[in-house]
């Protein structure tokens, strides 16, 4: 996580916002060397690898907790998201391959935590934090975050990387591939710093060949236009007008095209690893992109004929009725400055960012063999065994999602 972090703030002020580094590093890296001799816990605090171990700064039952499901596999030592036994990050996985990873840096904080001001300035003007302001956040519940650090902030763009600096030491957490929560993410960071000086005996290069097999576990990666054949799609939407294209990781169906309409087509794409990252990457994409669309500020000009007043000097019955027969209309215009959410609203009953799925929301009500969906923008997206698969929503919404039911089927 640490080594991702330069990568994209130059990209990103250059307009490429999250496109290099949305995604979390692949495991098909080097191979891990799997240290075959160690015990399964740390007998000795002078172990090469045991030494300066992110694993022994959080108990697992804390981040079971924090995540709301057990481990799948005892946490272990990685590098770029790949077992290794002497990697600089601790990796927490579920069962279902939600992910949490943990980096410490027990010297050169500071300059790890400083990368981002640069673009943290940007987003935020040249506003000064105050010392209470920069130990402080809000979390979703609106409560203020404080722990055992003297400063404490959010990768900038990023709704799920956490990091937290102490003197010179900085203890970070990303848990964009999980449903943890800000909240729960930084009260780990709190217990990992309160242990810092003194670690618990864990071992994570020791569970690095059990990570191994774990992850040998997960669905195969299949061809786009393997995983359902075309009838399977064909029962689902309808007839097709030519045979299924595959490419990079879609697959498209066309459907006949009707007189004087443009084609409808479905296309089916698949990510078989870190499905969970990128979902709630691309929530967090779509709510920025809510925010900055339906924050948009426009005047909106209405014209309203209304009756004129009647003359203020007339007395009695007879200057009424005079009044009442001479009354004519004017046109009252009048101008307001509206948000585009607001002008939706009052026009649709919905606002824009709730009409185009651009809240960042997930689906909580959408059953399905999905663990987690979402409408995000013109798609339909949603994760199981941390394999993502999204959809186009356009030519039919139900039909598009019965395709990613009938796939998810397969793996």
């Amino acid at each position: 996580m640490r080594r991702r972090a330069a990568c994209w703030i130059f990209p990103l002020i250059a307009g490429a916002l999250l496109a290099a580094c949305s995604k979390p590093p692949s495991s098909s890296a080097a191979q891990p060397a799997v240290a075959s001799h160690r015990p399964p816990m740390a007998q000795s605090y002078s172990d090469e690898f045991h030494y300066k171990d992110p694993c022994s700064l959080l108990q697992t039952t804390e981040v079971e907790a924090a995540l709301g499901a057990p481990l799948g596999t005892p946490p272990y030592r990685a590098s770029n998201g790949s077992p290794v036994a002497d990697g600089p990050d601790c990796v927490y996985q579920t069962a279902k391959f939600q992910t949490v990873t943990l980096s410490v840096d027990y010297d050169g904080g500071q300059s790890e935590y400083h990368i981002g001001d640069l673009l943290n300035g940007i987003l935020k003007g040249t506003t000064v934090l105050s010392d209470k302001a920069k130990q402080a956040m809000v979390s979703e519940d609106g409560s203020q975050i404080t722990g055992e650090w003297d400063e404490a902030k959010l990768t900038p763009l990023n709704c799920c990387i956490f990091n937290a600096l102490r003197a010179d030491q900085m203890i970070s957490i990303d848990f964009t591939g999980s449903t943890m929560t800000l909240k729960a993410a930084a009260a780990l960071v709190d217990a990992a710093f309160k242990r810092i000086d003194k670690p618990l005996a864990l071992d994570g290069a020791a569970n690095v060949a059990a990570a191994m097999a774990f992850l040998g576990g997960r669905p195969r990666p299949m061809k786009p236009c393997d995983v359902l054949s075309r009838a399977e799609v064909e029962a689902i939407v309808g007839t097709l007008a030519t045979t299924p294209k595959a490419q990079d990781g879609t697959c498209t169906y066309e459907l006949p095209r009707q007189p004087g309409r443009l084609p409808l087509v479905y296309e089916l794409e698949f990510a078989w690893q870190g499905g969970n990252y990128d979902f709630r990457q691309d929530l967090q994409v779509a709510k920025m992109s809510g925010a900055a669309v339906g924050g948009m500020q426009m005047q909106v000009t209405t014209q309203q004929q209304v009756p004129d007043r009647p003359p203020a000097d007339g007395t009695g019955a007879r200057a009424a009725a005079t009044a009442q027969k001479s009354a004519g209309t004017h046109t009252v215009t009048t101008t307001k400055t509206l948000s585009v959410d607001e002008m939706a609203k009052q026009m649709n009953g919905q606002t824009f960012t709730q009409a185009a799925h651009l809240t960042g929301a997930e689906n909580v009500t959408n059953a399905g063999p999905w663990e987690r969906s979402a409408g995000v923008g013109a798609k339909f997206e949603a994760v199981r065994k941390d394999v993502l698969v999204k959809v186009s929503t356009f030519a039919n919404e139900d039909k598009a999602k019965a395709l990613v039911s009938a796939a998810m089927s397969k793996f």
